[in-house]
């Protein structure tokens, strides 16, 4: 990826409706990138034995956005990738909704499985996100992956 990932044809977006994964991924194809892979993360039932009835996500908007981009600098530096898209839902989310999509392009399969698992894995461990799961036993925050730590 040349330049900040902010630059045009990428985009990091916080929203609070259903994710759009066929815009998403008619967004990252072009004939120049013969690669595309992604990444749908949606809210499991069970979970840990028990049933989930919803979860609810809250976010610190500003920092994810920023931190997406931020990250997608990081795993684009060396690789040659054409379109690297973020978009992570806020709110209450009911079992197989998504949550998350990682939608990156290349012109080579390497680059673009390589970076959607790291990205992944980045914002897992870096996005001031918190999760409220509800279910049949009531409801708890579900202990995340800081590399920050206490300063999230």
């Amino acid at each position: 990826m040349s330049g900040p990932a902010a630059a045009a044809g990428h985009r990091f977006e916080v929203v609070r409706d259903a994710i759009d994964v066929a815009e998403l991924l008619r967004e990252a194809s072009a004939p120049a990138w013969g690669a595309v892979a992604s990444f749908l993360g949606s809210v499991r039932s069970p979970n840990r034995g028990a049933q989930v009835e919803h979860i609810d996500y809250e976010g610190y908007e500003a920092m994810m956005r920023a931190e997406m981009a931020r990250l997608a600098d990081e795993v684009g530096s060396g690789r040659d990738l054409g379109r690297c898209l973020i978009v992570h839902r806020l709110g209450r989310l009911r079992p197989g909704e998504i949550s998350l999509a990682v939608v990156v392009a290349s012109p080579h399969r390497a680059d673009a499985l390589l970076a959607c698992q790291e990205l992944v894995e980045g914002l897992k461990a870096r996005l001031p996100v918190w999760k409220f799961e509800v279910g049949e036993a009531g409801g708890a925050y579900v202990a995340g992956r800081a590399d920050a730590g206490p300063t999230l």
